[in-house]
C-alpha cells in the first residue's frame, strides 16, 4: 500500500465520528501534559517566588491590553477597508475569531468569520471566501518574514542566549542561502501573484505591509512589557525569550500554543542572566489574563451579537461572485 493511500485513510477515518473523538482526546490529552509540564516547572522555582515575583507595575497591564487587541484592531480595519464594513461592527467577531484560533484549533476562527460575514453582510460568498483566504496568507507570510527577521537580528546581534546551541547557524553561507531562497519565493510569489491572490496586486502588498509592521509591534509591545517590570535585565534576556515564544507560537494545528510556548522559556529560565521567578510571574500572569479576557470576551460579544438585529443580505448575482476586487478606497 502506497504512502498516499494510506495517508488519505488516515485522513478519511479522522473525519468519522471516532476519528473526531480520537482528536478530541489527543488535544485534551495534549494541554493536559502541557499545564503538567507548567506546574512541574513552577513549583521547581517555587510557588511563594512565583507569587513574590508577580508585576506590580500598572504598565505591565496597560501594555497588555495592547497587545491582546493588536490583532483584532488590524484586522478590523483590514476587513472594513476590503468587505466595506464598519470598524465598529466587525471587531467584536475578530475577537471571538481570535479567541478560537487560540484556544480551540488553529483557523477555526476563519471558518467562524465566514460564516458570521454570510449572515452579516451583503458581500456574495465567493468574495468573502477569497478575501479571507488572501488575508490569512498575507498573514502567515508576514509571520514567517518577521520571525525570520527577528531570529537573524537576534542571533546576528549576539543576543540570544542559545546561540551557541545553533551551531554554524550564522555562516555567511547559510545566511547566503536562506536570503537566496526568500527571494526565489518572492520572485515565484510575484510571478503568480495573479493565481494566487484574489484581491490586486497593490492592495495584497498593502495588507502584507500592515500585517508585517503589526507583527514588529507586538514585539516591541512584549519586550517593552517585560522591560517595565525587570528593567535591569540585559536585552539578550528579552531577545531569547521572544525568539523562543514566537517560535514555538508558530507551530500549526496545535491547541493552546501560547501554554507550549510559556513551558518551553520555562524550561531554560536557568540559561537566562535574571530572576526565573520574576520571569515565571509575568509569563503566569500574562497567560492567565489572556485565558481570562478570552472566556469573558467570547461571552459578552456574543451577547451583544444577539441583540443585533441580522443585516438583511441582498440577493447577489452569482456572476459578481468571481469578479475580481477593485482597490479599495477609503
Amino acid at each position: 500500500m502506497s504512502l498516499k493511500t494510506r495517508v488519505q485513510q488516515v485522513r478519511s477515518w479522522l473525519q468519522t465520528p471516532a476519528g473526531r473523538r480520537m482528536q478530541r482526546y489527543g488535544r485534551l490529552l495534549f494541554v493536559t501534559g502541557v499545564v503538567g509540564w507548567l506546574l512541574y516547572r513552577l513549583t521547581q522555582i517555587g510557588w511563594r517566588d512565583v507569587y513574590e515575583g508577580l508585576p506590580r507595575t500598572p504598565w505591565f497591564y496597560v501594555l497588555w491590553l495592547g497587545l491582546y487587541f493588536l490583532l483584532p484592531a488590524t484586522e478590523a480595519f483590514i476587513y472594513r477597508t476590503l468587505w466595506k464594513i464598519r470598524w465598529r461592527r466587525v471587531f467584536p467577531v475578530l475577537v471571538r475569531k481570535r479567541v478560537l484560533n487560540t484556544d480551540v484549533l488553529g483557523y477555526s476562527g476563519e471558518v467562524y468569520l465566514y460564516l458570521w460575514a454570510r449572515r452579516h453582510t451583503d458581500r456574495p460568498d465567493g468574495h468573502l471566501l477569497r478575501t479571507i483566504k488572501d488575508n490569512t496568507i498575507l498573514s502567515s507570510v508576514a509571520s514567517t518574514v518577521a520571525v525570520v527577521l527577528l531570529v537573524a537580528g537576534a542571533v546576528l546581534s549576539g543576543q540570544f542566549a542559545l546561540v551557541d546551541l545553533l551551531g554554524q547557524a550564522a555562516d555567511p553561507v547559510y545566511i547566503a542561502a536562506g536570503g537566496l531562497a526568500f527571494g526565489v519565493l518572492g520572485a515565484l510569489a510575484v510571478r503568480f501573484r495573479r493565481a494566487i491572490f484574489y484581491v490586486p496586486g497593490r492592495t495584497a502588498a498593502v495588507l502584507l505591509g500592515v500585517h508585517v509592521l503589526r507583527f514588529f509591534a507586538m514585539y516591541a509591545l512584549q519586550v517593552l512589557q517585560w522591560w517595565v517590570v525587570l528593567p535591569e535585565a540585559p536585552l539578550r534576556v528579552w531577545a531569547t525569550i521572544l525568539v523562543v515564544g514566537t517560535v514555538t507560537n508558530r507551530i500549526p494545528f496545535l491547541p493552546a500554543t501560547d501554554l507550549l510556548a510559556l513551558g518551553a522559556v520555562l524550561g531554560m529560565t536557568h540559561l537566562l542572566e535574571a530572576s526565573a521567578a520574576v520571569l515565571a510571574g509575568m509569563l503566569v500572569v500574562r497567560s492567565v489574563l489572556d485565558r481570562t479576557a478570552n472566556a469573558v470576551l467570547f461571552v459578552l460579544t456574543s451577547w451583544l451579537e444577539r441583540r443585533r438585529p441580522t443585516v438583511p443580505v441582498a440577493p447577489v448575482p452569482s456572476a459578481d461572485a468571481e469578479q475580481p476586487l477593485t482597490t479599495p478606497t477609503e
